[in-house]
């Protein structure tokens, strides 16, 4: 999406603010607050949300996606897996496409990932995938340089 003009920051204690793009790619040790929020179900059979949910999920290692996932799905570069093992919470049917927002040490926010799939919601051992933004921003710089 190619906005008109610019986006002003907006003042702290608004609801709307930008998010930056991650600079590098982001490990399962380098940040302590990640949030996937989005408008899908809260339960795996209830009905879509009416407001905004909000999860904040811990980020691992591909190797742990890479084994729970194996049999159905290749994990790649281009995944981060994220969620919590324990089932407490995570994305769920009909939040795909929303944000994996995440809190670095300096305290900028990025677009770390894009919730891709996971187990159904936040099904215990299983995390959820997310598009990696890292690993395409090659790709989307080169489309923010074109007219």
């Amino acid at each position: 999406m190619k906005l008109a003009r610019p986006v002003k920051v907006a003042a702290a204690d608004s609801r709307v603010r930008a998010v930056c793009l991650p600079s590098k790619r982001l490990t399962h040790n380098q940040t302590e607050i990640c949030i996937a929020t989005g408008w899908g179900r809260d339960a795996e059979d209830g009905p879509l949300a009416g407001r905004l949910l909000e999860a904040r999920v811990p980020v691992h290692d591909n190797a742990v996606c890479r084994k729970k996932y194996g049999h159905s799905v290749h994990i790649r570069s281009g995944h981060l897996c994220a969620g919590h093992l324990d089932g407490s919470s995570g994305t769920c049917v009909g939040d795909s496409g929303g944000p994996l927002q995440c809190a670095l040490g300096d305290g900028r926010w990025i677009l770390a990932g894009i919730t891709s799939f996971g187990s159904g919601c936040a099904k215990p051992g299983f995390p959820d995938v997310y598009t990696r933004l890292s690993y395409y921003l090659p790709w989307i710089k080169s489309k923010m340089v074109r007219n």
